[in-house]
């Protein structure tokens, strides 16, 4: 399946939002492709479930909120095979582009693996334990597949936002 890029990015965005806008329970995909990194995705952040597949895909945001998605059922997989794929969410050249999966309350992928890929600003994905939000009944729960970190970039950047905070501390 390739995407297509959308002829009108103001299109696109405001189907999303119109899609999405205070919508806990998506019936179907939930596709998040082509946006850019000035794009207000607030409307995300309800969303608790998918019945289908979650598709994060040529993007420039920072991060997408999705704190409170707890469960893809993956009654319908990306390519036939997967129930999360974050592909392609970085520029070419430059430093736009995701930098963190804001999964914190997913817990269950009932059906499905899970694709991580061609996300160069991304840090910590690795770190992520998906062998135990993967249900033990999925058939597909050994498709994980998630590209190498570059360790001492995200290093670098958490030492950085540290030394941020740090500053902005008031002290007593």
């Amino acid at each position: 399946m390739k995407l297509l890029h959308p002829f009108s990015h103001e299109n696109h965005y405001e189907t999303l939002r119109t899609l999405y806008k205070n919508c806990q329970v998506i019936h179907g995909n939930l596709e998040i492709t082509y946006l850019e990194e000035s794009d207000d995705v607030s409307f995300l952040k309800d969303i608790m479930e998918v019945q289908g597949y979650v598709l994060i895909a040529h993007n420039l945001l920072s991060y997408v909120p999705l704190e409170n998605l707890r469960i893809i059922r993956g009654t319908q997989l990306y390519q036939e095979r997967y129930a999360l794929a974050v592909l392609f969410n970085s520029q070419p050249v430059g430093s736009a582009g995701l930098r963190e999966l804001h999964l914190k309350n997913l817990t269950e992928i009932l059906n499905g693996g899970i694709i991580v890929e061609n996300n160069t600003q991304l840090c910590f994905h690795a770190t992520i334990q998906w062998q135990d939000i993967l249900s033990q009944s999925n058939n597909l729960k050994n498709e994980v597949h998630h590209a190498p970190v570059d360790v001492d970039r995200c290093h670098q950047e958490e030492m950085d936002h540290a030394g941020e905070r740090e500053k902005h501390t008031v002290r007593p």
